[in-house]
């Protein structure tokens, strides 16, 4: 499996949400996967039915067979339900088949233990922008991760854009960062677009001038390498009440933090 190409390889979603049909769809569209290399599975049959009609995949209701049929596995579940889920399935998993969790909160030590295998684990949560390359998403790796499973990993993760290596006691911040962050960049596109709408540009320019300048803006730190403080003084109009929206941000990056550590403690405490 290690020598396989991204291509060839046979690919298992437990779990059939939102963050499943990002996954699949840029494998399709960016990893030259084909729909018959995809099994997804999920309690709702409706949302099976949907994945298979948008997507061509395979998909069933029951577990064990989508294990069976993995070279990588995909945990895209809820937390509260990875532990249950792998002890149903962890006689049908091959030891030397690749676990990707996508379920934010759940370590990699509580996959390994429900495993009860050797299985390398890749922890990451991918966030909406993947779905075009462009996202942003830390990672960890679980305790079996040796050199030889690296190559692999790094193609998986190329996929969906820009990726750091972290230490796992510091997802739940990554997760709050980057997996929630577009919520707190969209609405500041749209209350920009909105307003100059509403002060006379079309909806399409105000839309892609509202994109673009956050857009440009992320793009001039990350090249510069510059402050983001030392970068506003190259504009001579500041008219934001800077401290409220910094403290706005700052309190909903926070509430994501805690909404997620809790999580992982109710999951990490759960028999």
């Amino acid at each position: 499996m290690l020598d396989a190409d991204i291509n060839s390889m046979r690919w298992t979603f437990l779990g059939g949400g939102i963050i499943a049909g990002v996954f699949i769809e840029r494998l399709l569209k960016a990893g030259n996967v084909k729909p018959e290399q995809l099994f997804a599975t999920d309690i709702r049959a409706d949302r099976l039915e949907e994945l298979k009609n948008r997507f061509g995949v395979r998909v069933s209701v029951e577990n064990q067979e989508g294990a069976a049929f993995a070279d990588v596995l995909v945990l895209a579940l809820p937390p509260g339900a990875v532990r249950s889920v792998l002890s149903e399935v962890r006689s049908q998993v091959r030891p030397d088949v690749l676990v990707v969790s996508l379920a934010a909160a759940v370590p990699t030590r509580l996959i390994e233990d429900a495993l009860e295998k050797p299985n390398p684990v890749l922890r990451v949560i991918p966030n909406t922008p993947s779905l075009i390359g462009r996202g942003m998403n830390p990672h960890c790796l679980g305790s079996h991760v040796g050199p030889e499973h690296l190559p692999l990993i790094e193609r998986i993760l190329a996929l969906f854009g820009e990726t750091t290596r972290i230490d796992e006691a510091l997802m739940n911040v990554a997760t709050a960062l980057t997996a929630v962050g577009p919520t707190y960049v969209l609405p500041v596109i749209k209350a920009l677009k909105d307003t100059a709408r509403r002060l006379g540009m079309s909806d399409q320019d105000a839309r892609f001038a509202a994109s673009q300048t956050v857009l440009g803006t992320a793009q001039l730190v990350l090249e510069t390498g510059k402050d983001p403080d030392t970068l506003k003084m190259m504009i001579g109009t500041h008219t934001l009440k800077e401290e409220e929206a910094c403290a706005l941000f700052s309190a909903a990056l926070e509430a994501a933090y805690e909404k997620i550590s809790g999580a992982e403690r109710k999951v990490t405490q759960a028999q």
